[in-house]
């Protein structure tokens, strides 16, 4: 997901560092950030009401009836999935705030926020009403199946 990418990008513009153990406590810094990567990451877990979990619904829902031991053993993936995202999270927001980026200004910027808030509003919307961006897909999907068979 581009939203949920951008932040860390951003930060290490900010602060030249992709060492996670150097970041935490940084939600004190930068809130709108932090929310803004909640946000982002939550739809990337599958959460219900945003674009994730229409996709990975729609994924399980197909291959289970065909698939149903392959699609079983994907979904602990899932598990792993969430692991790694709420640890980063807690890297990135949580714990103790390092003193060293108290005179940096890391919250998002007028310009990064224009960027990223309407594809945050496609990701609340896509999870709400799916059904506008559904027969779309199905239609490509559909053409590039019956291209291979």
């Amino acid at each position: 997901m581009p939203v949920c990418s951008s932040w860390p990008g951003a930060i290490y513009h900010k602060t030249h560092t992709r060492d996670l153990r150097q970041y935490g406590g940084l939600w004190v810094k930068a809130p709108v950030y932090g929310a803004v990567f909640i946000f982002t990451s939550m739809a990337s877990l599958g959460l219900p009401g945003l674009n994730g979990f229409v996709s990975e619904f729609l994924v399980v829902r197909g291959s289970w009836p065909v698939f149903t031991a392959l699609t079983a053993i994907s979904m602990v993936g899932l598990l792993f999935t969430g692991s790694y995202i709420l640890k980063g999270i807690r890297a990135l927001l949580h714990g103790p705030f390092n003193l060293h980026w108290r005179d940096y200004h890391l919250e998002i910027e007028r310009r990064e926020f224009v960027a990223i808030a309407p594809l945050i509003v496609l990701m609340l919307f896509t999870g709400i009403v799916p059904n506008w961006i559904l027969p779309v897909i199905n239609d490509s999907v559909t053409r590039i199946l019956s291209a291979l068979s």
